[in-house]
């Protein structure tokens, strides 16, 4: 399985700081046609960033909006302008502000990931929704060492994945592409049929 942008959808990354969700967000944006942009909510991001990811430097504007009663509108018109938005979201975002961010995005057939810094993305916005379980890092022991890999879980659900939920397995080893390495499915619990 590989994960890609899709124009008119929005994927959505949930979970704790640490697991890998920006890089693998920003590296969605990769080869990604036309001009593409980011809402930095942290203050962090940087074109170095970005271009460390692969991403074109000369076709990406990154934009610092940490104040929810601004976001919606900053993330609104850049969803008008670009072909592609990778925006993090912050805490104290209204569901229905979010919910018509989702419609405009399906509207102007732009793509975008979605990553609260806090909490979750309302019901129904995503077309693919990646939260977060596990991970484990390999190589530094004690305290010291290189970092040689980082693998971590997902749960995938959504119409993305045919509203059946799975569990990925991702390995990063800090170069290149973040790789998709398992697909299992998992059954929900529910009744048994038959």
């Amino acid at each position: 399985m590989t994960l890609e942008l899709e124009a008119g959808k929005v994927i959505g990354l949930v979970g704790a700081p640490g697991f890998g969700l920006t890089r693998l967000g920003l590296g969605l944006l990769r080869g990604q046609p036309g001009w593409v942009a980011c809402v930095d909510v942290r203050g962090w991001l940087s074109p170095l960033t970005l271009w460390e990811m692969g991403i074109a430097t000369d076709r990406v504007v990154v934009v610092r909006c940490s104040d929810p009663q601004r976001w919606p509108q900053v993330t609104a018109a850049l969803v008008e302008g670009m072909q592609a938005v990778y925006a993090e979201m912050p805490s104290g975002i209204a569901p229905p502000m979010v919910r018509r961010l989702g419609a405009l995005v399906r509207a102007r057939s732009t793509s975008m990931v979605l990553r609260p810094v806090d909490g979750d993305i309302p019901a129904g916005i995503t077309h693919l929704r990646l939260e977060a379980q596990e991970v484990a890092w390999e190589g530094a022991g004690q305290g010291r060492g290189r970092l040689r890999e980082r693998r971590f879980t997902l749960a995938a659900s959504g119409k993305g994945v045919g509203g059946i939920r799975h569990i990925l397995e991702v390995e990063d080893d800090g170069t290149d592409t973040v790789r998709v390495v398992s697909r299992l499915a998992v059954a929900m619990p529910g009744r048994a049929v038959g």
